[in-house]
């Protein structure tokens, strides 16, 4: 029998940049204590750090199970990730992005010894911790999931960590269309595969800790100025657009919607980083900002006055 016929789980690792924390979820891949055959399936977007030299020197050490995806031009994560699921082989396939880890050596015994014993259940997650990269504190966090509407949940904002997901590869293929992630370009993956994918099962919850989620300092999904984020919403906009296809009747898209929607959220963000031209551009006429807010965003004397006086409060309550 040849390897590839042998291999039970794919585990999945989107890669661009992080070279300095990609190694530490290899490695704790590496470290799982598992009886079955396991691939890393990596591919890597077009890294600008020295995150390829990391990876490269990883499959010369473990040739056997590392698979690279070099990619020629920048796809974007959900293409990205999507690339890698249809490389996989294994009956199961599991997520660690590349600032994430596995804490728990026996994660993948422990979710393949439960969807082994439940052929029904198609997705299971755990509990997990989260690392303050910046801070080094690590806490530990209770999956939350609201199951009485469990596509719902996943929409409005699911408590889990990515990295503790184990899906049924034949499950997670027949319901996911990984072309159009790939020819869409997708900035996200996690989340709109889990939007679409509980369309049509549930989650079941199991009560280990087993994966960490790093927490950067800035990073996608905490970019650090409002232009970074106006990029990561209009992403985020195609995403929300390709479900709203999907789903019409339940997750209803326009595009005045969203305007609206991420116009909120920058003039927010242009206050958090006192960035008064861009209140400006985003607050003014929003309904959606309170009156006195969305007036100081028009006026630079009562945005910076709003500054101190939140900055204040602040100290306050310290």
């Amino acid at each position: 029998m040849k390897k590839e016929d042998k291999i039970l789980i794919s585990v999945v690792i989107p890669s661009y940049n992080r070279a300095d924390t990609v190694g530490q979820t290899i490695d704790s891949i590496l470290s799982q204590k598992v009886d079955a055959d396991v691939e890393i399936v990596i591919g890597d977007d077009c890294s600008t750090d020295n995150a390829r030299a990391v990876l490269s020197r990883y499959k010369e050490q473990h040739p056997d199970v590392i698979r690279l995806l070099f990619h020629d031009k920048n796809m974007g994560l959900g293409a990205n990730w999507a690339t890698c699921v249809k490389a996989c082989r294994g009956k199961y396939i599991c997520n660690c992005d590349n600032d994430d880890y596995w804490h728990n050596p026996s994660k993948l015994q422990i979710q393949l010894d439960y969807m082994e014993s439940h052929p029904r259940s198609n997705i299971c997650i755990t509990n997990h911790r989260t690392h303050n990269r910046t801070t080094g504190e690590i806490r530990e966090c209770k999956a939350q999931i609201d199951h009485s509407d469990i596509q719902k949940s996943m929409w409005g904002g699911c408590r889990f960590c990515n990295a503790t997901i184990m899906y049924r590869a034949d499950f997670m293929k027949a319901h996911l269309d990984l072309d159009e992630f790939i020819r869409r370009r997708l900035s996200l993956q996690d989340w709109p595969a889990w939007v679409i994918l509980t369309a049509y099962t549930d989650i079941d919850e199991l009560p280990d800790s087993t994966a960490t989620f790093g927490i950067e300092t800035v990073s996608i999904t905490r970019p650090d100025s409002v232009e970074r984020l106006a990029r990561r919403y209009q992403g985020d906009k195609e995403v929300c657009r390709y479900l709203g296809e999907l789903f019409p009747d339940k997750f209803p898209f326009t595009d005045e919607m969203w305007d609206r929607y991420a116009a909120g959220r920058l003039c927010a963000k242009a206050f958090d980083v006192n960035d008064f031209a861009a209140a400006k551009k985003y607050g003014g006429g929003n309904p959606d900002l309170g009156w006195f807010k969305r007036i100081c965003s028009q006026h630079e004397w009562m945005f910076n006055l709003y500054i101190k006086l939140r900055r204040l409060r602040k100290r306050q309550q310290k």
